[in-house]
């Protein structure tokens, strides 16, 4: 077989093998045996593996994964992935639709409903009808780029081209939701009790673990399921749907996995009615879900209504009543907050719900112990509020002791001794003291966090024993430790000492806007911080804007913006900050260093290897090539000159190239070429 006729099976055995996989894994009808499936399958890989030059970047072949990624980069959603609202009632459902009637008076508008699946949000991405690159939700802004273990889900088209005819919009994305099918979870759950491992609790859990394997073709054997839910359109040109109706329609005929349960209705009684229907059905599906989702139909409205910070105003999950158990309350305890916030906690008797022991349930707020006439010793009904967060939901009165006491509102804080305060308008109590140990213990966790600082070995009892000893009140102590002072405390040795201070060091290098969230400026999470660093670059002209500007950032509003006005515009504040500044750490957004122009043999190209070079290895090639004039690339673009071929390139991002018209050429006969020194 010569390489042309290779070519032309090659595309021939691709659009057999993808048009078989959507009959079995999204149509459920099956046209050939096994076998013969296989044979297929078989047949490609002895071509592409003989032809490796070949292989295309849609082969059916890379749903086997084998891919090793060590890290998955972050990619920017192109429009925020936002998560929804919940509600638990049909009351509630009035509300929401009360809210979109206030919104858009006399507009007219229908529902479309459809079921909530347990799983994870998966957004795709397609080029001229082929598969991009698949990302997480992540915090909603950006997530992970997990592409080659999505492109091991076997429902995912990788090439819509090969299904269908219809005309495509040139750039488009698909979110949906991975999932795991009860069966699977059990093969999975035998398998990791063979190996000694814990089983897994839920198939959300499967499948929230398998999409972050490090290895693609264990992936590949989970058996990882999609569902899409909806289409975004990066395409001027492309005609623009009028429902979100329609645009499910489009993606059945571009052979996606669309449930087929969804359904469309005029009123909250008909809303009811597909609720009703699926919390009595819902144990009959394959896949788990845990509730529906109720959104406004038509798109022209839902760009009207848009989105909070958080979730869309179209959009709401109206959630199936979770599961419940009764339990005994041993005490109510109450918790500190870094902000001063009063927060009742009950513990309770170990209980199994929904999975996993319960022994603690946030009573929220005082009002709601009030609410549940909570009394010592009581006996309460608990449930999983969303099935995550556990929750008192009822007393039983009639199994209360004689003479029990009811949980009364502390008066002073039950850490330093403070009287509390009760803001107007407000639920909450608090204690006014900042230097109440509690808050101090809080704000140096949250400082020290994952999310904020990632200071390692700085944990919970490390910050204890730092503030007993007196070294440590506020986040810019920690930069002023030494090794003296650590070497003397009970528990710390040498190897733990210097392990600290290292990554107290290390934390140097993190951005504005991790240094913004790690403030704990009130109401400013992960997200907000990301949006004011990008939007302001800098803690000084973040300080110096005003109430408006701040606000007028996408989704901050007023609250938050009179937040960091007040916390930036404290003296006390605004003199720790000057502190954490000398101390190195990063209050402005950094411009990328512009690299050193080097004149030589390569000066005005642009280059990209692909494939592993004989005795260097990548960081090598890049500052060689770098040393010699050249501008390194981070990826196939059309402003690439050449594409180096070393040992096994890379067959997309050849296959890129050949599409954009980028030359590719040899390392060897790249050396020749240009007549480089090795």
């Amino acid at each position: 077989m010569t390489k042309e006729e290779a070519k032309k099976r090659i595309d021939q055995l691709i659009k057999e093998i993808t048009y078989h996989d959507y009959l079995y894994y999204v149509k459920g009808e099956p046209a050939i045996s096994d076998a013969a499936y296989d044979a297929l399958v078989n047949e490609l890989k002895r071509l592409e593996k003989k032809y490796p030059e070949l292989k295309r970047p849609d082969s059916p072949t890379s749903r086997v994964g084998g891919t090793i990624t060590k890290k998955f980069p972050t990619r920017k959603h192109l429009v925020p992935m936002l998560s929804l609202d919940n509600c638990y009632s049909f009351e509630e459902m009035k509300e929401f639709e009360e809210r979109i009637k206030r919104l858009i008076p006399n507009e007219t508008f229908t529902y479309l409903c459809e079921l909530k699946i347990d799983g994870v949000s998966l957004s795709l991405h397609y080029k001229n009808g082929i598969l991009d690159y698949a990302v997480t939700r992540g915090d909603g802004i950006q997530g992970d780029d997990i592409t080659e273990n999505a492109k091991t889900i076997k429902s995912i088209p990788l090439n819509i081209n090969l299904l269908t005819d219809i005309k495509l919009p040139t750039h488009f994305e698909v979110r949906g939701e991975a999932y795991m099918t009860f069966k699977q979870l059990e093969i999975l759950n035998k398998e990791r009790e063979e190996l000694g491992e814990p089983p897994l609790m839920n198939p959300r859990n499967g499948t929230a673990g398998s999409l972050k394997l490090q290895d693609s073709s264990i992936v590949a054997k989970r058996n990882i399921q999609y569902w899409a839910y909806e289409l975004l359109i990066y395409d001027e040109n492309f005609p623009k749907f009028e429902t979100a109706e329609q645009a499910l329609n489009f993606l059945r005929e571009c052979k996606f996995p669309v449930m087929p349960y969804d359904e469309k209705h005029k009123d909250l009684n008909g809303v009811q009615s597909f609720y009703e229907k699926w919390k009595e059905k819902r144990h009959d599906l394959e896949f788990p879900i845990d509730g529906t989702v109720i959104k406004i139909n038509e798109l022209r409205l839902r760009e009207i209504l848009g989105n909070t910070t958080k979730s869309p105003r179209w959009a709401i999950a109206y959630k199936f009543p979770a599961e419940k158990a009764i339990t005994k309350l041993q005490e109510v305890v109450f918790q500190v907050g870094r902000t001063g916030y009063i927060t009742p906690v009950a513990n309770l008797e170990p209980v199994l719900l929904a999975g996993t022991i319960v022994k603690r349930a946030s009573l929220y707020n005082f009002d709601e112990i009030k609410r549940l006439d909570l009394h010592e010793h009581d006996t309460v009904e608990v449930i999983k509020s969303g099935e995550i967060i556990p929750k008192i939901t009822r007393v039983i009165k009639e199994l209360r002791q004689p003479n029990a006491k009811p949980i009364t509102t502390p008066t002073n804080c039950p850490v330093c001794g403070t009287p509390l305060i009760h803001p107007e308008n407000e639920v909450g109590y608090y204690c006014p003291n900042i230097e109440c140990e509690a808050q101090i213990q809080g704000r140096l966790e949250h400082f020290a966090s994952k999310s904020a600082m990632d200071i390692k070995w700085l944990g919970e009892k490390v910050i204890e024993q730092l503030r007993k000893a007196n070294l440590v009140k506020l986040p810019a102590d920690l930069y002023e430790l030494t090794y003296e002072q650590l070497i003397n405390l009970e528990r710390f040795k040498e190897k733990s000492a210097k392990k600290l201070l290292k990554s107290i060091e290390e934390s140097k290098t993190r951005p504005f806007n991790r240094v913004l969230y790690a403030l704990g400026i009130r109401h400013v999470g992960t997200v907000v911080a990301k949006k004011l660093a990008e939007h302001f670059k800098s803690i000084d002209k973040l300080k110096n804007a005003t109430i408006e500007e701040i606000a007028a950032v996408y989704d901050i509003g007023f609250v938050i913006a009179n937040s960091v006005r007040e916390y930036l515009h404290n003296e006390k504040n605004w003199n720790h900050i000057e502190r954490l500044r000398k101390h190195g750490l990063q209050f402005e957004m950094k411009s990328e260093p512009k690299p050193e122009v080097i004149e030589g043999p390569l000066s005005g190209l642009t280059l990209l290897v692909s494939g592993a070079i004989p005795g260097k290895t990548r960081d090598e090639v890049k500052q060689w090539l770098q040393s010699l004039g050249a501008k390194y690339a981070s990826g196939v673009s059309k402003h690439l000159d050449y594409l180096i071929l070393g040992e096994k390139p890379g067959p997309r991002k050849v296959k890129k190239a050949q599409d954009l018209g980028v030359k590719t050429i040899s390392y060897e006969d790249f050396i020749k070429e240009f007549n480089i020194q090795v």
